[in-house]
C-alpha cells in the first residue's frame, strides 16, 4: 500500500514591521502627516477608544507633534494597547516599529503595515519595511 505524502503549505507570519525612512527625512518632517498617521493607525488597529476618545486622540497627537516640532523622536503610541506604535531610541534613521501585543493567529499586522505604507506613499515620504527586526517586543501571551 502506497503512502501519499501530503504537502504541507509552509505558512510565513509576519510578527511586527519597522517603517525605515530614507536617511535624509528628519523627525519634523513627519509633522505635517503624523495626525493623519496617528489616526489612521489607531483605526486600523481598532483601538479609537470609546469614551473620552477625542480627548485621548488629542492628548496623544499633541504629545508627539510637540517632540517633532523640537525635530525630537516622539513617543509614538505606546501604551498598553492591542498594537503598538514606537519610535525607537538610538537609531541612525528615523523609523517606528508597528506591533501587535494579540495573539499571533488574530493579528493583522500585515495589513495595517500595507495600509500605513500606502498612506506614506501617498504623502511622498520614501520609506522601506522591514519585517520582524525586533523580535524581542513579542510577549508570549497566557
Amino acid at each position: 500500500m502506497a503512502r501519499k505524502k501530503e504537502e504541507k503549505k509552509m505558512e510565513v507570519t509576519k510578527h511586527n514591521s519597522t517603517i525605515r525612512f530614507k536617511e535624509d527625512v528628519e523627525y519634523k518632517d513627519l509633522l505635517p502627516v503624523f495626525p493623519d498617521l496617528y489616526l489612521l493607525f489607531m483605526e486600523l488597529s481598532d483601538q479609537i477608544p470609546d469614551e473620552g476618545g477625542d480627548e485621548f486622540m488629542h492628548m496623544v497627537i499633541d504629545q508627539n507633534i510637540k517632540d517633532l516640532r523640537k525635530n525630537r523622536k516622539p513617543p509614538g503610541h505606546n501604551r498598553e494597547a492591542r498594537y503598538r506604535m514606537i519610535f525607537p531610541i538610538g537609531r541612525d534613521n528615523v523609523e517606528f516599529i508597528l506591533y501587535p501585543r494579540i495573539a499571533e493567529e488574530e493579528s493583522e499586522i500585515e495589513a495595517i503595515t500595507a495600509k500605513i505604507s500606502e498612506f506614506l506613499d501617498e504623502n511622498e515620504l520614501e520609506h522601506e519595511i522591514i519585517w520582524d527586526q525586533m523580535e524581542y517586543l513579542m510577549e508570549e501571551k497566557d
